[in-house]
């Protein structure tokens, strides 16, 4: 339209609000605008002034308002080839909020796992429930991204399906962590409550870990790490049960206490949370062993098998002893590929005390080999590298290095030199030195067969696995706060996260039943062979449930494989019913 368009008479306009008594038609920019003209005076510039509201235009001597405009026409004024249909503005806002749209992922296998644990349970009586479903949305939160940035939670969690609807800003997540562990007694509240969760026979491993922090807590110190350097770093220790895989208790303790000491802190944390009435039974490793350790374990009436060093008198003089019978068919150990003999002990302690072990000796055949190969390439290299040797030519006078190796033991003194003639091997020390080779012990504070000591030894790598698992898929390794409150709080997420993690591996190791339907049985192969944890996350990205105005929910984007995850872990219908513990 130009510049210069003709106004025209609004009575010939068609549709023109003729009973609004102060609409007009302008030209505005070549566009012809219908107009409401308010005057009113200023005080500011002594004169009156008038105020326009833009209510429509007028095009083909037609009056349209700005909604009718906007659905007819672009910007420029030219008809749209096909006009809008647009919904009232309260309607389109009630549908739009209605359409409720949540990624479910794989949150209802987590929540399914923590509800059969009784994890959920537990958190309730101890937090009560909006407290326990923030830790259990918190704890999905690390899990699923693998990260345990609290401050990434509230704009992470915004359209995801999770027990806690409210958000979580950075500060109240601070707030929050403080204020968990700020609950009178919730530690023997809740780790009791864990513990009658094992069965009665379950069986603890034992462990401590460093956790390493910037942070300026009372338990953050420097300590020696894995490399052997020293760094800001708390202390961790933990205990898991071997058949259900488990945890049930965390502590934690200075970064600069070492793992051996924290023997007596277990011992009473077992005190504490059992009132004394059970006895427990825990798999420790060889760096805890020593007299003391030993008889500290004796005297709490704990149940423990330890890995032995076979450097001390007493464990040699056991060995020597079953030795004779590591050959009898009587001492093989099915499906070990190894024999084992049990031998009563009542060694001194320091205390002067005579106190009651066992110690179980072991031969394999396959760990013989093993060190036999190891131990004569060694003297073989050795051998090879004197013969070769030749001093410096700007030293012609160097002594040879190798002489003082600790090696020579194993060769005739005064026979041989350097680069010139060859060493003699000393056939009695050599002999002395592979007499053990193949032989390793545990050692137990109640008694028990060989057999089942070192089957109960095994499962110690469960531990080692949750400590891997744990820092891996939830960034347990560093701890981000600067209080010891906040601390403590956010270790208690790592433990509902944990919980629900190694429950989840332990369901992905397992075979799951299938049956096809005429009542016989199938086994297929376990989860874990076909897909690790983050791979099966990936899988379970997609499901999303739909929340229409009514409140009902549907499921969306779910796949036949995904599906069949959820079957093979044990809730076929995680993905068919929609969560009753997802609250809008």
């Amino acid at each position: 339209m130009s510049g210069n368009a003709k106004i025209p008479a609004p009575e010939s306009v068609e549709n023109f609000p003729r009973s609004n008594h102060k609409a007009r038609i302008v030209n505005d920019r070549g566009m012809l605008r219908v107009v409401e003209r308010h005057y009113f005076w200023s005080k500011e510039k002594g004169r009156g002034l008038e105020k326009r509201e833009y209510i429509g235009y007028v095009i083909d001597n037609r009056y349209y308002s700005n909604e009718q405009y906007r659905q007819n026409f672009n910007r420029r004024g030219k008809k749209k080839l096909l006009p809008e249909s647009v919904l009232p503005v309260n309607e389109a806002i009630r549908i739009a909020g209605a359409l409720d749209t949540r990624q479910a992922a794989e949150f209802p296998i987590y929540y399914a796992i923590a509800r059969d644990l009784g994890l959920i349970e537990d958190l309730t009586a101890v937090w009560g429930e909006q407290a326990a479903k923030a830790i259990l949305s918190i704890a999905f939160h690390w899990l699923h991204t693998s990260q345990n940035c609290g401050y990434l939670f509230d704009s992470w969690a915004k359209n995801k399906l999770l027990p806690c609807t409210d958000s979580i800003p950075a500060k109240e997540m601070t707030d929050f962590f403080a204020g968990l562990s700020q609950v009178t007694g919730w530690r023997k509240a809740f780790f009791q409550s864990r513990l009658r969760r094992l069965p009665e026979d379950e069986l603890l491993s034992y462990d401590a870990t460093q956790i390493s922090s910037d942070a300026h807590a009372t338990n953050v110190m420097k300590g020696k790490g894995k490399d052997g350097a020293y760094h800001r770093q708390v202390g961790l220790i933990l205990l898991v049960g071997h058949k259900t895989r488990m945890p049930v208790l965390f502590r934690l303790l200075p970064g600069n206490i070492t793992d051996v000491t924290t023997v007596q802190d277990m011992l009473f944390r077992f005190d504490e949370l059992s009132g004394g009435k059970r006895v427990f039974a825990a798999v420790v490793d060889r760096g805890y062993f020593s007299l003391p350790n030993i008889a500290s374990f004796i005297d709490a009436g704990s149940r423990i098998i330890m890995a032995a060093k076979s450097d001390s008198n007493w464990v040699k003089d056991a060995i020597e002893k079953a030795m004779p019978k590591l050959w009898l068919n009587q001492c093989r150990i099915r499906k070990q590929n190894c024999w084992g003999c049990t031998v009563p002990c009542s060694p001194q302690f320091e205390d002067g005390k005579q106190r009651s072990v066992w110690v179980h000796v072991y031969r394999s055949d396959r760990k013989s080999e093993d060190e036999n190969n190891h131990f004569y390439e060694r003297l073989e290299k050795f051998e090879e590298e004197w013969i070769r040797w030749k001093p410096s030519p700007k030293n012609k006078n160097e002594e040879c290095p190798l002489l003082k190796s600790p090696l020579m033991k194993y060769f005739k003194t005064g026979v041989g030199k350097p680069g010139k003639t060859p060493l003699v091997q000393d056939d009695a020390a050599i002999d002395a030195a592979v007499r053990y080779f193949g032989i390793f012990c545990n050692v137990t504070t109640m008694e028990c067969t060989a057999e089942q000591a070192l089957e109960q030894y095994h499962m110690r790598d469960l531990i080692e696995k949750t400590f891997k698992s744990g820092k891996s898929s939830i960034d347990m390794g560093t701890i981000r706060s600067h209080e010891d409150e906040t601390m403590e709080g956010r270790f208690v997420i790592s433990f509902a996260a944990m919980t629900i993690l190694n429950q989840l591996l332990k369901l992905m190791h397992e075979p799951p039943e299938e049956t096809p339907g005429k009542g016989e049985s199938k086994e297929l192969k376990p989860l874990d062979t076909e897909m690790t944890f983050n791979e099966l996350k990936n899988w379970l990205e997609t499901p999303r449930v739909i929340f229409d105005s009514d409140g009902n929910g549907y499921w969306q984007e779910v796949t036949t494989r995904q599906h069949d995850i959820a079957r093979r872990l044990g809730y076929p219908d995680a993905y068919r019913e929609i969560p009753d513990w997802f609250k809008r």
